[in-house]
């Protein structure tokens, strides 16, 4: 990461760890290491071609929440996390009810297609298993309150519609990426993109009024 186009235009390469740190930041690099303890050791029961899809678009998300909730003034690294654990519930779908989840239909489906095949097949959706594991992790109401709605039309918080935003894009952005390396130079290439989209969403005032 710190060594990638984003953090790196002059090509000046790091090898240490002190030095990485330097260069991304503390809040940076907790982030990355969250994503990368992550991506190696939660055992979802897939190839890791689709594991390393799996937690790409997760970290997209992740970014591009952090991004969204700074522009609103909201707690940038909360929102890093609601995007990166958006989709868990789709992790442990896969781990504790359906071994085979990832291997098919499941695996190829997004959004409301998903949610509507889920509750079929199981009773519940990701999104309601996701806020139900974080629960039994002590994690924090809001954050379980945050990911739980993400799928909920009938939820309109601020923090919810973010991570509903954030996820959408991601899926048009970047459908089929799987290396995390490059994700945030992507979706940075094009910051007004993420403005003018809280704009046309009602979430962040105009800077033409």
């Amino acid at each position: 990461f710190a060594n990638s186009p984003m953090y790196n235009p002059m090509h000046q390469r790091i090898s240490t760890l002190p030095m990485a740190i330097a260069r991304l930041g503390t809040n940076e690099a907790g982030q990355i290491a969250m994503t990368m303890s992550l991506l190696y050791g939660f055992a979802i029961p897939t190839g890791m071609s689709q594991i390393r899809t799996f937690w790409a678009h997760a970290f997209a998300v992740g970014v591009l929440c952090r991004h969204m909730a700074g522009l609103l003034g909201l707690n940038a690294g909360e929102m890093f996390i609601a995007g990166l654990l958006h989709d868990i519930g789709r992790a442990i779908l896969g781990i504790r009810v359906d071994m085979a989840y990832f291997e098919g239909e499941m695996g190829r489906l997004y959004g409301a297609d998903l949610v509507a095949a889920e509750r079929q097949a199981y009773g519940l959706d990701h999104a309601e298993a996701g806020a139900e594991i974080l629960r039994l992790w002590n994690f924090p109401e809001q954050m379980r309150t945050i990911i739980g709605a993400h799928h909920d039309e009938s939820v309109h918080t601020t923090p919810t519609r973010i991570l509903e935003l954030a996820n959408i894009e991601a899926h048009k952005r970047l459908p089929y990426v799987s290396d995390i390396n490059n994700i945030e130079q992507i979706l940075m290439e094009q910051p007004e993109r993420t403005r003018i989209l809280l704009e046309r969403e009602g979430l962040l005032e105009s800077s033409e009024d």
